[in-house]
């Protein structure tokens, strides 16, 4: 009968400690689904921030009023929003390279400052050319569609103008970690073969010839000044050209809800009236961006506002 008992005993601790465990690993389930779930309302939060950034971004751009006017010379600004802070960054587009317009020169020098081996610098640029290009001539170190067919891939050169920016990660040679880097200094929406130093950044006016970091910065220092003066911004002295602005500009909007979770959006609208009769066209939008973070530090000093 004792014996019966200690093993009734036995049983029951043995199925209290049972339950115990699964009371635990349940809580901690849930727990974790919290977590999950707070995190993805933070995220959806911050994404709708961001949108709204973009939104109020274009109001103050296309304002009437020039002292409430925006600027897009690569411009800084932050605002709060809902007790959240947003950093919005504006660009004419006139700023960057015209992919479909710019000669191998400048390409060599842009893959320089972005530490491309120059045999694959080489490679890519006249590839770049050759995709864009109407012939079938393979420049010299370029690719026509038999080194597409060599290389085991089952298309070619478009044989014109790349549509779209993406469309430059198919050229023979490109790898991910370059498109990368490249990315947010080149432009399918401006047609100038010269860029305009005035909204361009500051990664993309250290790739010109003759020029050196304090130059560059000098530079950057004195725009963010003027615009904080409302003053006009105007080409460095050491640029030659005739650099003109255009009216297709990027904007990107990032809100940050603590330290960890920010959210990107970025639009490229263009001025003028739409089908939908708005003062302006959205030729892109992408939610979840991937610019450096706006927040960063060293980013503080060219805050506008």
């Amino acid at each position: 009968m004792k014996k019966d008992k200690g093993l009734a005993l036995i049983i029951v601790l043995w199925v209290i400690t049972l339950l115990i465990i699964m009371a635990s690993s349940f809580s901690l389930t849930i727990q974790r689904e919290a977590v999950i779930i707070s995190g993805l309302k933070e995220k959806a939060e911050a994404s709708a921030i961001a949108e709204a950034g973009i939104h109020y971004a274009i109001l103050k751009l296309l304002h009437n009023d020039k002292e409430q006017q925006w600027q897009a010379f690569n411009s800084l600004y932050e605002i709060s929003y809902n007790e959240r802070r947003v950093r919005i960054q504006i660009s004419d587009e006139s700023g960057k390279i015209a992919i479909n317009q710019v000669k191998k020169e400048q390409l060599l020098s842009v893959f320089e400052s972005i530490n491309v081996e120059e045999s694959i610098a080489e490679s890519l640029s006249d590839a770049i050319i050759d995709w864009r290009d109407s012939d079938d001539v393979v420049t010299e170190n370029g690719a026509e569609l038999e080194e597409y067919e060599t290389a085991g891939l089952k298309y070619g050169p478009r044989n014109a103008a790349f549509s779209n920016i993406e469309e430059i990660q198919m050229v023979l040679g490109m790898t991910a970690d370059i498109y990368k880097k490249m990315e947010n200094i080149i432009s399918i929406y401006t047609q100038k073969p010269q860029i305009n130093p005035a909204s361009a950044s500051r990664e993309l006016l250290l790739t010109l010839p003759d020029v050196d970091e304090e130059m560059v910065d000098d530079y950057m220092k004195q725009r963010v000044e003027n615009e904080q003066n409302s003053e006009n911004v105007s080409q460095p002295s050491w640029f030659t050209g005739n650099a003109t602005k255009s009216d297709v500009f990027m904007i990107v909007a990032e809100a940050m809800i603590d330290e960890n979770i920010t959210q990107q959006i970025m639009a490229i609208i263009k001025k003028g009236n739409s089908t939908d009769n708005l003062p302006f066209k959205i030729l892109k939008w992408t939610k979840d961006y991937q610019l450096p973070s706006l927040f960063l530090s060293e980013n503080d000093e060219w805050v506008i506002n």
